[in-house]
């Protein structure tokens, strides 16, 4: 096969569709040129004019050498990202297959362009890679490209920007609300607290929860608004918590002295006590709008954890309230409060609500879910696909069934432990 020899410039970030309105790709010497002129009038100072440039040069000098070769300009997209490179490559299969190219000559302005190196690789010989570096040093210009995708990188993009953003904007909050003297107080221990996600990996947690979130939610939606009255409901009860710390520290008595030791625990006290109640209400109105979501989604199995959430918040609540109000009360910050015995009234009620809401839960998933839909035939699996055989038999009265176990023989088995029926019965 003859040898021929493409010279190729990638516009990666497409500025020649953005600025001068041209898509690529852009073949021959000719359509080169006018495209750098257009280019250079749009932008003067845009380095992918002498990129063009180069590998126009770059052409002129092989066809001296009456060298068989064509000169080419890829564009990509903006993001820089994978789309920009899944255009750049059905470009370059085009140009490879209607000309039949067998060696490749990159010129790129630097860093960014080069990105799309491996691509080429994979689909033709490099014959050699030119850079262009124009008014700065090339370490310089690298340093730059790497510095500016480290911080396009979400997790070094949290520290370097939203650290230092998330400090700034309790301090003003604070001051806002007049409690200079507990500001450094609050500032440093949400800080703590975020130190502490970030370093337990939580926050990646919370990142993929609010992804999928976002994925599973729309504004058309009727439960939307419980999303909105939920955050907003947040927002009141942190103002709430932070009023609290400000409406405690004025009613301590004169003769009493509390410590510094004890102040920032009085100061995180009187916060929890004047935000718990809030939270719970905004997590419940949440995990309603997370049921309703579910059950558009046909997924009406999926309410019951939504549900448990829901008792769980409420039974924390009733434990949370108690061991602030506790605190205030042993420090001497209020006058009056639950004594160390209300401490295990306060459990065992949390633990009744848990107990009796979750019975209640499970028997409305009962009754509501697993008896509507279960039918005799229908196979049985379980969580992880496995076949486990077939419904013989369904027993209303002690909600539990009956189906075939292989060699096990007949096996028996509750409602409740019912995860999802759909083609199947699915337990776990």
């Amino acid at each position: 096969m003859a040898r021929k020899v493409l010279v190729l410039c990638v516009d990666r970030d497409d500025d020649l569709g953005k600025k001068a309105k041209i898509s690529g790709p852009v073949i021959g010497e000719k359509e080169n040129l006018e495209a750098a002129q257009a280019l250079a009038l749009a932008d003067p100072t845009e380095s992918d004019v002498n990129a063009i440039f180069a590998a126009v040069k770059a052409f002129q000098e092989l066809r001296k050498e009456k060298e068989d070769a064509i000169v080419a300009t890829l564009t990509g997209h903006f993001s820089r990202e994978w789309k920009a490179d899944k255009i750049v490559a059905e470009q370059l299969d085009a140009i490879l297959k209607k000309e039949g190219v067998t060696d490749v000559i990159l010129v790129s302005d630097g860093a960014d362009d080069q990105q799309v190196l491996p691509l080429v690789e994979s689909r033709v010989k490099v014959a050699g890679v030119r850079t262009v570096i124009v008014k700065q040093a090339k370490e310089l210009e690298k340093s730059y490209y790497v510095i500016k995708e480290v911080l396009r990188d979400p997790h070094f993009a949290r520290l370097v920007f939203g650290l230092p953003g998330i400090v700034l904007a309790l301090y003003g909050m604070v001051k806002l609300l007049g409690i200079e003297n507990v500001s450094v107080n609050i500032v440093l221990g949400l800080l703590g607290v975020y130190l502490i996600m970030k370093g337990f990996g939580i926050e990646d947690a919370l990142a993929r929860a609010f992804t999928s979130f976002k994925k599973s939610t729309s504004i058309e939606r009727a439960s939307f608004p419980l999303y909105i009255a939920a955050v907003l409901v947040l927002l009141l009860g942190f103002w709430s918590g932070v009023d609290n710390i400000y409406f405690i520290e004025k009613g301590i008595p004169a003769d009493v002295v509390i410590d510094g030791a004890h102040k920032l625990l009085v100061s995180f006290a009187s916060f929890l006590a004047g935000f718990a109640g809030l939270f719970m209400v905004a997590s419940v109105l949440f995990m309603a709008g997370r049921m309703g979501d579910v059950y558009y989604k046909k997924e009406v199995h999926k309410i019951r954890r939504y549900a448990r959430y829901s008792v769980s918040m409420v039974a924390l609540y009733v434990l949370l309230d108690q061991i602030a109000r506790f605190v205030l009360f042993w420090s001497g910050a209020v006058s009056t409060g639950p004594l160390f015995a209300d401490l295990f009234v306060a459990v065992g009620t949390s633990f009744l609500v848990v107990v009796v809401g979750y019975l209640f839960i499970r028997y409305l998933y009962v009754t509501r879910y697993v008896m509507r839909r279960i039918q005799k035939d229908m196979p049985v699996k379980d969580v992880d696909g496995k076949d486990l055989g077939r419904v013989l038999k369904i027993d209303y009265k002690k909600k539990a069934f009956l189906y075939s176990g292989g060699e096990k023989g007949t096996m028996s088995e509750r409602f409740g432990r019912v995860v999802l029926i759909s083609d199947a019965v699915v337990i776990g």
